[in-house]
């Protein structure tokens, strides 16, 4: 069972690794070189039975609201506090949806982001 230090710290390596991958990313587009590489970070955190659920974005976006820094695709992640798993959610739905499905044991293990 892990705590919720634990989870967030589990959810930043998380976002840090999907980070590195997307800032990586080569593009052909001018100006690439250019852009800001962009930071993820946790924007809401909230508690349930089964654990946690952590929304999060661009540093960029958080900042400035600037629509240009927004993180498409990018849905909450669940973190179980029983075996200390990330699991996705998606962003089709209302958030709601996707904790139902969780609690019913429909569960998605997270791959990391970008």
């Amino acid at each position: 069972m892990i705590d919720l230090s634990t989870a967030r710290e589990l959810v930043r390596d998380y976002l840090y690794i999907g980070e590195t991958r997307m800032n990586s990313f080569g593009s052909a587009l001018p100006g690439y070189e250019k852009r800001p590489k962009h930071q993820f970070v946790i924007v809401r955190e909230q508690e349930y039975e089964f654990g946690w659920v952590f929304v999060y974005g661009t540093k960029e976006f958080v900042e400035t609201g600037n629509i240009k820094h927004v993180l498409v695709g990018g849905g909450p992640v669940i973190v179980d506090r029983n075996d200390g798993q990330i699991y996705h959610t998606g962003t089709a739905h209302r958030l709601e949806h996707y904790i139902d499905e969780y609690r019913r044991g429909i569960r998605h293990p997270a791959k990391h982001p970008a």
